[in-house]
C-alpha cells in the first residue's frame, strides 16, 4: 500500500494540496520539518540534480526518514527533475517513494519509452512516478526580467502520454514557470480543467514560487494536488543568511548563526502549507 498515492487521492477528493519543497542541507530540511510539524501537515521534501548532487540521495533519504520517526509525520521524498535512468534507479535504492522524470527536452516518444520502463520498475517497488512532456521554462532563481513565452501541455500528448505509460503524476504546464519573475504568472484554468477531467493520473504545478495566493488556490480547486516551492525557500535562506552574517561579524561558531536563517525558511514554508489547505487533514 502506497501511502502517498492515498495521499494524493485524499487531496484529489478533498481540493486541497501536497507542498513539495526542495532542500539540500540540513537546514532547509529541518525548516521545512518544523513547518510541516507545527502545522501537522504531511509534506514531500525534494531534491533536484544539483541539490541531489551536493547532499546525497542516500544522505538525504536517511535524514528525512530520521525526522519522520523523530516527528511522527507522514515525510515523503521525490527526485525533482531526474534526467537520467541512473539517477532514477539509485533513488529507488536509496529509498525515495517519488522520482520526477523529466523527458520534456527529449522526443515525445523516447520520453515514453523510458518513463514506461520506469513506471515498471517503480510500481513494483510501491514507488510513484512523476511525467513532464512540455519543458517548464524558467530557473530556481529571482528573475529581474518578464515573462518568458510558455509552451503549455498539449491535451491528445498528454493523454497518449499518460494511457501508454501508466504514469502517476504528471507535470503540467499552464503558465507557470521556475523562479520567481517581475510580472506575476497567470495560469490557464481552462485547459487545467481540460487535463483534470481527460486524464486519469494526478497533476502537478511546478515553479510554485511567485504564483500569487488566488492563483494557487484556483488552480487546486481545478485539480492540482501537488505544489513545487524552491526559489521562495533560496531567497528567505540566502536574503536571512547574509542580515545574520552582517549583524554578527564577529561570531564564527556556525550553529549559533544558523536558527534565524532556519526560522525564516520555515516561516514560507508554513505560508504554503496554509495557502494549500492542507492542515490537519
Amino acid at each position: 500500500m502506497n501511502g502517498l498515492k492515498d495521499l494524493l487521492e485524499k487531496a484529489k477528493k478533498e481540493h486541497f494540496a501536497i507542498g513539495a519543497f526542495n532542500a539540500c542541507n540540513l537546514e532547509t530540511v529541518a525548516a521545512i520539518v518544523h513547518a510541516a510539524f507545527e502545522l501537522h501537515s504531511p509534506v514531500i521534501i525534494e531534491s533536484s540534480p544539483g541539490e541531489t548532487k551536493f547532499i546525497g540521495s542516500r544522505n538525504l533519504a536517511c535524514l528525512c526518514k530520521n525526522f519522520a520517526e523523530e516527528t511522527g509525520l507522514p515525510i515523503y521524498i521525490n527526485l525533482d527533475h531526474c534526467r537520467s535512468m541512473e539517477d532514477a534507479y539509485a533513488a529507488m535504492d536509496d529509498g525515495y517513494d517519488l522520482i520526477h522524470f523529466d523527458g520534456s527536452r527529449l522526443p515525445l516518444e523516447e520520453n515514453l519509452r523510458i518513463v514506461k520502463e520506469l513506471v515498471t520498475e517503480a510500481h513494483d517497488r510501491e514507488i510513484l512516478i512523476e511525467g513532464e512532456i512540455d519543458y517548464i521554462e524558467g530557473s530556481s532563481e529571482k528573475h529581474d526580467e518578464g515573462l518568458p513565452v510558455i509552451k503549455t501541455t498539449d491535451v491528445e500528448s498528454a493523454k497518449k502520454f499518460v494511457a501508454e505509460t501508466g504514469v502517476d503524476i504528471l507535470a503540467v504546464s499552464i503558465g507557470n514557470i521556475h523562479g520567481v519573475f517581475t510580472e506575476p504568472e497567470l495560469l490557464n484554468f481552462d485547459l487545467l480543467r481540460e487535463l483534470s477531467s481527460q486524464l486519469p493520473c494526478f497533476l502537478s504545478l511546478h515553479g510554485g514560487s511567485g504564483i500569487e495566493t488566488d492563483q494557487l488556490k484556483q488552480g487546486i480547486e481545478n485539480g492540482i494536488v501537488k505544489v513545487n516551492i524552491n526559489t521562495e525557500l533560496r531567497i528567505a535562506y540566502r536574503e536571512t543568511l547574509e542580515n545574520v552574517l552582517r549583524g554578527n561579524p564577529d561570531e564564527y561558531a556556525m550553529y549559533k548563526l544558523l536558527p534565524p536563517i532556519i526560522e525564516e525558511v520555515a516561516r514560507v514554508v508554513s505560508e504554503k502549507i496554509k495557502v494549500f489547505n492542507n492542515v490537519v487533514k
